[in-house]
Formats: structure tokens, sequence, C-alpha cells
């Protein structure tokens, strides 16, 4: 076997790419429009039967296991991901194939295309689809890097997953160690659809072909792949300063004209970047090939024909230009009248963590003083049913100590030096905590956690201790649990009750509460909009990043839940500072690109 070559690869991509171009982007874009189009609201409406059949509004962390013990929704599930797995397998092998026979300069038809992948898909119906779900499970991670499928887009692990693993030195070996098996079975995997699809194996045989062909050749494959993805990135930096120069130069000369320029500017980055991101699945998908061919030996030379072009009629010109005019003036008018409309509510996430230990007074001060909207916090009922500050419902993580918070007592847990980061704190009772709020003017997001051991009484011992201190409407209080939820919102009407859903498919969860906090995996605008409707706010959590942060103040969601406030605090002050035209272009474009 030949070893792969790195700029090789680029070059011979590069070069299928180029001449093919034109027939490329049409024949992409309508393959993702199908995907689009027709696969998504298919898959979207079978699984509104499937829950809907069943009495479900929505599938949440708190009911999945419920509804797969069903007999019925497992096999609904089993369906929905056959039906998934094809539509993903379909997109992929168009690519795949295409990229091949233009490779090996085999003419070919699309229905001959289709006839092949239809003729494999007969082991999706077998006990062989146990393989073909593992392989595309395992290519998700390559989905970032071009070859992906629309159907793919967005899968990643929950930022709330990753965050809380990332605290502790275990858990972060953990998810790195997780992270690289994955990504090397991936590599080692790269060439199975490619072997299933152009050769007589199974896809069980595929896969232990592809393990055979990547052999002593992964430094290599992710060499090629760091090479796209930091060729990619200084193009996407070149192309958008090119089209954001453009209008901060009127905006300084000649300020009237900007939003025309940054119509007309917007106009050309959703042209280019539609023919870019259209253009780099089939670039991957050609890389992809040429790596196998060198492997296999049957790498054939390269000739310099086109397709053939096709001659429009005049009209299709006009209505090109047409279209591309009135995308202009609609472009042009929306960044002129678009504002930030500044109803997003900042909330510290266990306090300001570079001032002290998670949920310690040390953290609420710090938040206090660079003035959010609310500090987050949780709290725990001891063994003599008072509460304290404090997340876990083992004092493990922070104390190094193997003990519960239900088998303690408020004077025993007061007593316990918690540490991270650095900082050493001491846990404060509920009380406590409040009472220093107030001193220093913050308000105050209770998270009222559970550890399984609570009292009769704790919801109406809780309430009393809020109500003593005159927060019971100041304050905002959630959950992840639904009947403490149900219990605040019939019996204590002055508290501003927020349901939590880690995970959240299809329609937002249906539940009597104030406001609900989404993990920003599960948001989506439809569940933004479903809250307002029911008149409840919807707030994000946990925010890490100030890019995360501007797009959902953009998104005019109403409260981010951030482990970064101080960072979140001034992206909110730039965007009710920058008014300026360019600004938003920059900002329609990232929306645009799904940045």
């Amino acid at each position: 076997m030949n070893a792969i070559k790195i700029f090789q690869t680029l070059k011979t991509s590069f070069f299928y790419t180029r001449f093919n171009s034109w027939y490329y982007i049409k024949f992409v874009f309508i393959l993702q429009a199908i995907i689009l189009l027709l696969a998504l609201p298919f898959l979207a409406l079978f699984f509104q039967v499937m829950t809907t059949s069943l009495g479900y509004d929505s599938i949440t962390d708190q009911n999945i296991l419920e509804f797969l013990r069903n007999p019925l929704g497992l096999i609904f599930a089993l369906l929905f991901g056959l039906f998934a797995l094809f539509f993903i397998y379909l997109e992929l092998s168009v690519l795949i194939l295409v990229a091949y026979y233009h490779q090996q300069q085999i003419p070919f038809t699309i229905r001959m295309i289709l006839r092949k992948i239809m003729r494999q898909s007969k082991y999706l119906l077998s006990f062989q689809f146990v393989f073909f779900l593992l392989y595309f499970v395992l290519i998700v991670p390559i989905a970032g890097m071009g070859l992906h499928s629309e159907l793919t887009d967005g899968i990643y692990i929950p930022n709330f997953i990753v965050n809380e693993l990332l605290k502790s030195t275990s858990g972060s070996i953990l998810y790195f160690s997780f992270i690289a098996v994955v990504i090397y079975i991936n590599i080692r995997l790269l060439f199975s659809l490619a072997i299933f699809l152009t050769g007589d194996h199974t896809i069980f045989q595929a896969i232990k072909r592809s393990w055979v062909t990547t052999r002593w050749q992964t430094w290599r494959i992710v060499a090629n792949f760091l090479l796209f993805s930091l060729i990619g990135a200084i193009l996407l930096f070149i192309t958008a300063f090119i089209f954001l120069f453009p209008t901060i130069l009127t905006e300084q000369l000649w300020a009237p004209a900007a939003p025309v320029v940054a119509g007309i500017s917007l106009t050309l980055s959703q042209i280019f970047f539609v023919v870019a991101f259209t253009i780099t699945p089939i670039f991957i998908a050609h890389a992809v090939i040429f790596m196998f061919l060198t492997r296999e030996n049957k790498v054939v030379a390269k000739t310099e024909t086109r397709g053939a072009k096709r001659k429009h009629r005049k009209s299709f010109y006009v209505v090109i230009t047409l279209g591309i005019a009135a995308l202009v003036t609609i472009n042009g008018v929306y960044l002129n009248e678009v504002t930030y409309s500044d109803n997003t509510q900042i909330i510290a996430h266990r306090g300001l963590k570079s001032t002290g230990v998670e949920n310690s007074l040390e953290a609420l001060h710090g938040a206090a003083k660079i003035g959010v909207d609310f500090v987050e916090m949780d709290i725990l009922e001891t063994k003599d049913h008072q509460f304290v500050v404090f997340h876990d419902t083992n004092l493990r993580r922070l104390a190094g100590i193997n003990r519960n918070v239900a088998d303690m007592t408020l004077a025993e847990l007061e007593k316990v030096t918690i540490r991270q980061d650095g900082f050493t704190s001491t846990i404060p009772s509920l009380e406590t905590y409040i009472d220093h709020a107030k001193k220093w003017n913050v308000n105050l997001n209770i998270e009222i956690k559970t550890h399984g051991g609570e009292s009769k009484g704790f919801i109406a011992n809780f309430e009393k201790i809020v109500k003593d201190h005159g927060v019971e409407s100041s304050y905002i209080y959630q959950t992840l649990d639904r009947p403490i939820v149900e219990t605040i919102k019939k019996n204590y009407p002055a508290m501003r009750i927020g349901f939590i859903v880690p995970l959240n498919f299809g329609n937002l969860v249906n539940i009597n509460a104030d406001f609900i906090v989404i993990e920003e995996f599960s948001y989506s605008a439809s569940m933004q909009e479903q809250a307002h409707a029911r008149n409840m706010d919807l707030l994000v959590w946990t925010i890490t990043t100030p890019e995360a942060a501007r797009k959902y103040m953009l998104a005019g969601v109403d409260g981010i839940i951030t482990e970064i406030p101080a960072e979140t605090m001034k992206v909110q002050s730039d965007l009710r500072e920058d008014q300026a035209v360019s600004t938003k272009l920059s900002d329609a474009i990232d929306l645009f690109t799904g940045n």
C-alpha cells in the first residue's frame, strides 16, 4: 500500500472540485435541499406522530427512559433511528460515489448512483444495521470537518455535561480520553463507506478493511484534516474582512450610504457562503476518496475536463439579477432597522468563580460587584432539615470528603473547608447567603436541588425562609424536579418558579411554570416562540463563551445563565453602545453562517 501524501491530497481535492465546480454547486445544493425540504420534515412529522400517539408532548431527560420501556415507544424509536440513518447514509453515499467516479474517470448517472446505494441499503434491514449504527455514530467528529450530513449538524455532547466533567481531574481525564478514543476509531474507520460502496463488502467487512487500510496512516490523515481546517479558517477570516471592510470604510466617509453598501455586502456574503458550504462536503469527499485510492494503489492520472456547460436563456439571468436586487434591498432595510432589544438578564452561574469557590460568599460578592442581574446558586437540605448553599450531594469534589450532605447537620457542614482553583472557603447556610445577597444588593436565582432524602416539610420550610427574608417575589427559583415546580406554583404563587430542562426533543416541555431553563444543546427559536406564546420566559444555560452570549442576546432570550458573567456583561454593553451598520452586518453574517 502506498503512503498517504498530505499536500497531494489537498492538491487533488482542489483540482477535481475546481474543474467540476458548477456541477457540484448545482448537484450538492439540490441534494442538500432534498434533505432539508423532504427528509427533515418527514423526520419531524414522524417524531410528532411517535410522541403524540403515546401521549407525550415532548421527549425530555425525565421521560425518555419511560418512553423507551414502552414496547411501542421502543419500536417507534428504532424506526425513527432507521429512517434517520437511511437519510444520512443516502446523503454521504452520494457524495462518496460522485467523488469516486470522477477520480476513477468512470461515466455515471444519478440513476446509476441511486441504484448502487439502494442495492447496498439492504444491509440496513439485517443484523448489519448494528454496524451501520456504530459507524455513523463514530463519524460525527468528522462532520465538523466538512464530510457531513445535514442530519448530523449540531450533534455534540451537551455543554452542561462537559462543564461538569471538566470541573474535576478525573472527569477531565475521562472526557479527553473519550474524545481521543472516538476520534482515533473514527480515523481508522474513515474509508469504511467508500469500501462498502465501491466493492462487494458488507458494512462489517468494510469496517475491518478500513481498519487495516488506515494502519500506520493515522497521523497523515489527521494532518490532512488539520491542514484543511487551517486553510478554511484563514479563508473564512479573509472573506469576512473583505465583506466587512467596504461598509466600515463607507461609515467613515459617507455614513448615509452605509446601509446600501452593507446590504450589498450581506447579499454577496450569503451567496459566497452558500456556495462555500455547498462545495466543502464534496471537497472533503474527494480528499477521503483520494486517500483511499492512494492506499489501494488505484489512483488514476488527472485529466482537465470540465462538465458540459449549459447555455441559459436571457430570462434566466434576468430572474437571477432581479432576485439579487430584491435580496440586496431586503438586507439593506433589515440592517438599517434592526436593533438590539436589550431584554436579556445576565445570571452568574454559581457566582463569579474567578473570585472564589463556586456557591461561596466570595463568589457571590464578586458577582454582586460587577452588577449582574441575578446570581444562580444551589441549595440542599441537611440532616437537621436546614439548607446549605452547595451543588453536589456529596462533598468529595470540593472538600475531598466522601460524605453526603443529607447525612450531615448544618453545623457540621458549615465547618467544612472547600477548595477550588486555588480558592478556599466554607459552606454557607441559605440564610447567611441571603443576608449577604441583600447586603450586597444582588438578587438570587435559587436552584432547589434534591438528594432523595428530603423531609415532608421540605418546601414549606424553604418558603418560610425566603418569606421571612422578604425575598419571595424579588428572587426567582428553579428546579429539575417537576413536583416541586407544581407544588410551588400551586401553594406559593408569589414565588416565580422555573423548570430546568437539560434535554428537550420535539415541542417545548409542557409544564405550568413561570419560566423554562433550557440547556443550549436543546435551544431553538421555535422553543422560544412556544415559551412566549405560553407567557413564560426562556432562560438558556450554561453559556461559556462571549460568542454564544452574543448569539443568544441577539436572539432575544430572556436570560442567560453563564460561567463568564463579566465577559457576558461586556458583550451586552457593546451591543447597547455599538449600533453601527458594520457591527450589524458582522452579526448578520455570523447568524447566517451559524457562528
